[in-house]
């Protein structure tokens, strides 16, 4: 928003219509932002971006009523203020969009240094018009370095992006008119009509620069959604749909370039009994911490996933049966090796894996119904170990399972030592 004058004789400005846009216009992007950080209260983004189109209003309004110069001058550098901060607020804002915080101070820095610059150079229109520009560019500028970088470089940081130039280039043109003018190169008319078509123009900037960050928010929204659908709850692990895709991209891949994948499917043994002994939290846990180990112990291109329940699955690109066998037995001892803690007791955790890997012009699905077979021939001969396409394999090592081994001396309930 460049401040408005209305001096000299020869107006090339209808001030009231001018201002009853830019009112009007602001009001509509608050009623926008504080629908949207209504909606989703924890997106912080969009209250600071709300906050920021709130002062850049209010203090728009002091100006137009007393910040012409003819007004107080205490409502004139309170105005100027409110739409200096303002203006370091949308950056502010992109700042928290993309997850970092701070900017606060040297907003606080920037406003208070052009306050203090107003108050040297007030009684100077074009000087004052000069501060004004100037500090309304530094947040721009600030804003349009950041949401180019390249990891950002989305259609609606690029809208955001040039929107903030054009305003800062429109502050360009009005900074160099009003030295210009100060020089005597140009009539105050030529200036008060460039000053129109540049106020217009930063009146552009800042509807563009808002729906860019609308398309932000949506862009980043409709992520949020997606990825809900296709991440379990619990656990944050992708989730049976999500593993549905990846097993049929791993088919075609394989059946195209004739190079292998295998599956992994998982039980956490004995979950029921968990449940009923410690109850449905303590099997929350015991879940989400069975997820973290089998995450910690994959692959990067490996996709860990659950099906429901206590089922998991690990989906093992580019890797033959004997590779997937190994993988499997590592994971068994690492669930053995790392115990749910829970409330004073130390839960000895064991996993039944069955394991497959892709045959050539197998039927779609042949995998994952192969190691869902191999799983239940793991559970029908004990748990605890790994079977490979139908093959139980040797265990690591036989132990008695019992469930829980207390850290505590106190007794545990008969119903927790063995389950057999």
């Amino acid at each position: 928003m460049a401040r408005l004058t209305s001096n000299g004789p020869a107006m090339a400005l209808d001030f009231l219509t001018l201002y009853i846009v830019i009112l009007l216009n602001s009001l509509t992007v608050s009623v926008i932002w504080a629908a949207v950080a209504y909606s989703y209260r924890s997106f912080v983004a969009a209250r600071i971006w709300l906050g920021g189109c709130l002062m850049t209003m209010i203090g728009g309004a002091v100006l137009a009523l007393h910040g012409d110069g003819s007004g107080p001058i205490l409502a004139a550098v309170l105005g100027n203020g409110l739409v200096i901060y303002g203006f370091c607020l949308f950056w502010v804002g992109i700042r928290y969009f993309y997850g970092k915080t701070g900017g606060w101070i040297a907003s606080g820095i920037i406003t208070a240094v052009s306050l203090a610059a107003l108050m040297i150079v007030f009684s100077n229109g074009h000087g004052r018009n000069l501060v004004y520009a100037t500090a309304q560019s530094i947040p721009m500028v600030l804003g349009t370095i950041f949401l180019l970088h390249p990891q950002r470089r989305q259609l609606g940081a690029w809208i955001a992006a040039i929107a903030m130039t054009i305003g800062v280039a429109g502050h360009a043109v009005e900074s160099a008119y009003n030295v210009a003018l100060m020089n005597g190169v140009i009539t105050r008319q030529a200036y008060l009509f460039i000053e129109t078509w540049v106020l217009l123009c930063v009146i552009f900037s800042g509807v563009l620069w808002n729906f860019g960050f609308a398309v932000m928010t949506i862009d980043r929204l409709r992520g949020e959604v997606e990825a809900l659908a296709v991440e379990d709850e619990l656990t944050g692990l992708p989730n049976r749909r999500r593993l549905m895709e990846r097993i049929a991209e791993e088919e075609a891949r394989s059946n195209r370039t004739g190079r292998p994948f295998a599956l992994l499917m998982i039980d956490l043994d004995n979950f029921k009994t968990l449940n009923d002994t410690f109850g449905h939290a303590a099997g929350d846990q015991a879940l989400r911490h069975f997820a973290g180990v089998l995450r910690h112990h994959a692959r990067s291109n490996d996709l860990v996933a659950r099906l429901a329940g206590d089922e998991f699955c690990l989906v093992l690109p580019e890797t033959r049966d004997t590779v997937a066998s190994t993988i499997a037995a590592d994971l068994t001892a690492a669930i053995r090796r790392q115990p749910l803690q829970w409330r004073g007791h130390a839960i000895r955790l064991t996993s039944s894996i069955g394991v497959s890997s892709w045959r050539r012009n197998a039927p779609a699905g042949d995998t994952l119904e192969r190691a869902d077979r191999a799983l239940y021939i793991t559970k029908s001969q004990g748990r605890d170990g790994i079977s490979l396409d139908g093959l139980l394999a040797p265990r690591p090592h036989r132990h008695p399972l019992n469930l829980v081994e207390a850290s505590t001396d106190d007794p545990l309930p008969a119903k927790q030592a063995r389950t057999g």
